[in-house]
């Protein structure tokens, strides 16, 4: 039998690799330049160049699956959170569609998928958060980048609670509009708009949303308070509407 051990082979991403230690076809061991090492790799995916370096840059040139004990099969419900998450701060069509997304982006370290996974079991309890939503501006307020520090995973109803940033506001604060007049304000409670009542001033009025927006916020953080983290609760309690939202 040939020697195969010490021979490069290249992968169909470019990088260069040799076979370190050779049991038989079904089960090689590989290492690349950089050092990193696979094993149980079939010699037959060796030649036809079919192994992957999961320090390649594979998610939009940005995002790799890094060396570790996650991967994109046994956690994809982890992976399905990142790979969104880098899609929408990275893919251009994506901040076309979404503008709000245009100055957003991703700490470094989350680029690798070990990182966040990780952070993500540490934080998010598929019995008790089914459906829950990753948010990076509740803790803090007009955030901008998704890291371990900034982001929590929260109920469909918090995350509603929080107007989107870079919405159309229009000519008044949000909540407000003019009719004759008076200023209207109208604040969404339970997913309904309820109307607050009438203004003589917009700053009247907004004084009137800022209220009523504020004590909803407190009622659901309140509802909320056994299920969701204490830095979340303490987020919502102490939350502030601003006329600039």
């Amino acid at each position: 039998m040939e020697n195969r051990l010490d021979i490069n082979f290249v992968t169909n991403e470019g990088y260069n690799i040799k076979i370190i230690e050779y049991i038989n076809a079904k089960n090689c061991t590989i290492k690349f330049e950089d050092g990193s090492t696979r094993f149980g790799i079939q010699y037959d995916k060796i030649k036809k160049g079919k192994v992957k370096h999961y320090n390649h840059l594979s998610i939009l040139s940005i995002g790799k699956i890094g060396y570790g004990k996650y991967n994109s099969k046994t956690h994809f419900n982890y992976y399905k959170v990142w790979k969104r998450v880098l899609e929408r701060c990275f893919r251009l069509e994506t901040k076309e569609k979404q503008p709000r997304y245009k100055d957003v982006t991703v700490c470094e370290n989350w680029h690798n998928f070990q990182n966040f996974a990780e952070w993500m079991e540490q934080n998010y309890n598929p019995e008790t958060m089914q459906g829950w939503h990753l948010d990076k501006d509740i803790l803090v307020k007009g955030n901008k980048v998704y890291s371990p520090e900034t982001c929590c995973f929260v109920p469909m109803e918090i995350n509603n609670l929080f107007p989107k940033a870079g919405s159309i506001r229009g000519e008044y604060p949000i909540g407000i509009s003019k009719i004759r007049n008076l200023f209207q304000v109208f604040c969404c409670i339970n997913s309904t708009q309820k109307f607050i009542g009438l203004y003589s001033t917009p700053e009247e009025a907004f004084q009137a949303y800022k209220i009523t927006k504020e004590r909803y916020i407190k009622e659901i953080a309140e509802k909320y308070k056994d299920k969701i983290k204490p830095q979340v609760y303490n987020a919502l309690i102490s939350y502030k509407v601003e006329i600039t939202d």
